[in-house]
């Protein structure tokens, strides 16, 4: 009797647990919905241009930067406009000293695609929020690939989805010229239903909600 009652216990134990388990696993049609809520509301592709004007300097010419690169092939095809005579505090070995800059600013055509657009980035081991940025297109969901067994990372249960996805891109976007120097837009765009993309989900309650990747 003693061995029945322990085997009852452990076999409730056993359903109790992976009860659990099972409302910590999210669904196919649960996750769809969660990645297309989060797409319509942050699946601007945005190119990391969140402050403007942009200034390039003779260094920055010399030494190739990437706005040095990006900036007259953005002026070429109309999305920003270049004035000289403008100066700017650059940091000269321990000094920070005016130099000449070539100062670029967006167009009229330019600022149609300068979009409300939360974002952080981390300069010299600080937090720098942003609230626009410059996007070259909208994401949608093509469909979901997989996704990852649930892991508790810090305090939040953690699962990784893995899609593809679709892209309304702006004309200028397919241009060779701009996809040469911005190598990334040209992966995205030309990579609509192929390439994959991957995107981090927390259990909050019984939903999944998408994380953003600062968080």
């Amino acid at each position: 009797m003693t061995k029945l009652l322990i085997s009852l216990a452990l076999l409730i134990f056993s359903t109790a647990a992976y009860s659990t388990g099972s409302a910590n696993q999210p669904g196919k049609k649960q996750l769809t919905a969660a990645l297309q809520k989060y797409l319509q509301q942050q699946g601007d592709f945005c190119l990391g241009k969140f402050d403007w004007p942009i200034d390039v300097s003779e260094s920055d010419d010399y030494m190739h930067t990437r706005d040095a690169i990006q900036m007259p092939v953005l002026e070429k095809h109309g999305l920003v406009t270049m004035t000289t005579g403008a100066s700017a505090i650059r940091k000269v070995g321990d000094s920070d000293i005016p130099v000449p800059v070539k100062r670029y600013e967006l167009s009229e055509t330019g600022k149609k695609y300068y979009l409300p657009r939360e974002a952080v980035t981390r300069i010299n081991g600080k937090d720098e929020k942003h609230t626009h940025d410059f996007c070259a297109g909208k994401l949608s969901l093509d469909k979901i690939v997989g996704w990852s067994k649930p892991a508790m990372h810090g305090d939040s249960l953690i699962t990784t989805v893995n899609y593809t996805y679709r892209i309304a891109a702006a004309d200028w976007s397919h241009d060779a010229e701009i996809q040469k120097v911005f190598p990334m837009l040209a992966r995205i765009v030309n990579g609509g239903g192929k390439v994959r993309l991957e995107q981090n989900f927390k259990q909050e309650g019984k939903n999944w909600v998408a994380v953003n990747p600062w968080q």
